[in-house]
């Protein structure tokens, strides 16, 4: 990716997952006239507000490519998500939102990100091909059923089982099949997981090295995980009837 920027892209070019419902001539015409803004973010801490100008507040942010972790913390443990390419956001309060329980946000681009601003504009823009705006609608759907999935995890009691668990559902996204098992290429902090998992990052590391003991996980020189044998059998309560987003390219975090 080049280095940080902004400019103007054809979304469904960057994205033609969002084009899924359209016929190729209604694709087509909707590819050539559906522009958004774009910016890149760095790898490293990333505050929202000094992305978005004069602090304007779209309708939401579409991850084109990179790797973002937002961490949300009440007291004093971190909850962390993980989010990648054709995932939508919004980083930013709600200003009409009664906020009763303290709590802050952080967020961390794991690799150099480029953003697409879904705003008003782009809305009358894509008006005329309302089935863009329902992809878009059902990202945000898909990301509420992960997180409801991620919450099933942190329910499992030990802490090498929710870490099994979430690397088998990180592969059902960023995975791929090889020899001796599936391969999942992101490079996570221990501290990436641990807000994951519901766990401290201590416990973190030990459950990994009993997982890698007992050869259910291999990690890779790359800092890549290679999970070996079968699924764990609790998989089928963890599943969601949405269907995956298709397979991005690897992302080396």
């Amino acid at each position: 990716m080049p280095e940080a920027g902004c400019g103007s892209i054809q979304l469904l070019h960057a994205d033609p997952e969002l084009a899924r419902g359209l016929d190729s001539r209604r694709a087509k015409e909707a590819g050539e006239r559906i522009y958004a803004r774009w910016f890149d973010v760095p790898r490293g801490r990333w505050l929202p507000s000094t992305s978005l100008a004069n602090g304007t507040q779209p309708i939401g942010l579409l991850v084109v490519d990179g790797m973002l972790v937002r961490e949300a913390t009440g007291g004093d443990h971190p909850c962390a998500e993980l989010l990648g390419p054709g995932d939508l956001l919004r980083a930013w309060d709600d200003r009409d939102a009664e906020i009763l329980l303290p709590r802050t946000v952080e967020w961390t681009a794991l690799t150099h990100t480029r953003l697409a601003v879904i705003d008003q504009a782009l809305a009358v823009r894509a008006a005329q091909w309302p089935e863009v705006l329902a992809a878009l609608l059902d990202r945000s759907v898909r990301r509420a059923e992960r997180l409801g999935v991620m919450q099933a995890i942190t329910h499992l009691t030990r802490v090498d089982d929710r870490l099994l668990a979430l690397l088998w559902a990180l592969a059902e996204r960023w995975g791929r099949v090889v020899p001796g098992g599936v391969l999942v290429s992101l490079r996570l902090p221990h501290r990436t997981l641990a807000g994951m998992v519901g766990a401290r990052r201590p416990s973190v590391t030990t459950a990994l090295g009993h997982l890698m003991n007992r050869g259910q996980i291999e990690r890779r020189a790359d800092g890549a995980w290679i999970l070996r044998g079968a699924p764990p059998e609790a998989r089928p309560l963890l599943a969601t009837d949405a269907e995956p987003l298709p397979m991005p390219r690897q992302i080396e975090v």
